[in-house]
């Protein structure tokens, strides 16, 4: 298993109860994928962008780090990618 780090960019105008809501989806398709959720906690709210995303002009950063294998990876990022709710997300392999 490899470490890895992902940012998400969660659409900030969707509530308190929805956002939480969001962020156990993410949790949960890393685990659906044999990955192991090592620390996730929201990094910063209502962030201002330097440009809009899908219109929005805030965001609420998520941060996640997880183990997974690296054949999965690719699951993972496909389903993010499906939902409308995340503006941005970037995945890292850490070393």
């Amino acid at each position: 298993m490899n470490k890895y780090e992902a940012m998400f960019l969660l659409r900030a105008d969707l509530g308190q109860e929805k956002t939480k809501n969001l962020m156990q989806n993410i949790n949960d398709v890393i685990l659906q994928n044999k990955g192991k959720i090592v620390s996730s906690g929201i990094w910063q709210e209502n962030r201002k962008l330097a440009y809009p995303i899908k219109k929005q002009k805030e965001a609420t950063y998520y941060l996640i780090n997880f183990d997974a294998e690296p054949g999965n990876l690719s699951k993972i990022q496909k389903d993010y990618k499906l939902n409308e709710n995340i503006l941005r997300f970037m995945i890292f392999k850490l070393t």
